[in-house]
């Protein structure tokens, strides 16, 4: 699968943002719309997400499978075609009836299984800068992504450049 466009690419892009924003040390926040029981629930999700990423990224599949089997039998996550009024036909993953974040743990959870044993799961990574632990999906063509921004990738540069000694004190 080609982590571009597609329906899972999109999912495990909010699922990577789901877990920087919910997990680690650099955690952001939830949206103020949500109750202090959905975050907690995200949260949750997000711990268990942040787990299947590690243990893809540690080539762990089977961890990953267990976290995600898991997870996939939580939601109830099970395939259905519907469409609500005129609009088109379209897949959902979640139980009829299930609420916010069951909706969202059947659809993220489902991404993640449909790239499990794919090409896709490689591109997920973990920021190697010090006192970072943010995810990414490295999408460059070379694959060679190793921090989740610029900002981490500068700090790095520079404490190399500094350590070698090449720092010159101007008065």
């Amino acid at each position: 699968m080609d982590i571009g466009n597609s329906h899972h690419a999109l999912r495990l892009e909010t699922a990577v943002d789901l877990v920087n924003a919910l997990t680690g040390e650099n955690r952001g926040g939830m949206p103020a719309y949500l109750s202090a029981e959905e975050v907690e629930r995200l949260a949750g999700l997000a711990v268990d997400l942040r787990a299947v990423i590690v243990a893809l990224i540690s080539d762990d599949h089977d961890g990953a499978a267990g976290v995600l089997n898991r997870l996939l039998a939580d939601s109830d996550a099970r395939p259905r075609l519907r469409r609500e009024g005129d609009e088109a036909w379209h897949l959902t993953f979640h139980a009829p009836g299930a609420d916010f974040v069951r909706k969202w743990t059947a659809g993220l959870a489902v991404a993640f299984a449909a790239v499990l044993g794919d090409d896709s799961a490689q591109r997920l990574g973990c920021c190697e800068a010090p006192r970072c632990d943010r995810v990414f999906i490295d999408t460059s063509q070379g694959r060679t992504k190793r921090f989740c921004g610029v900002a981490c990738q500068n700090r790095v540069k520079a404490a190399a450049y500094r350590r070698r000694g090449k720092v010159v004190n101007v008065p």
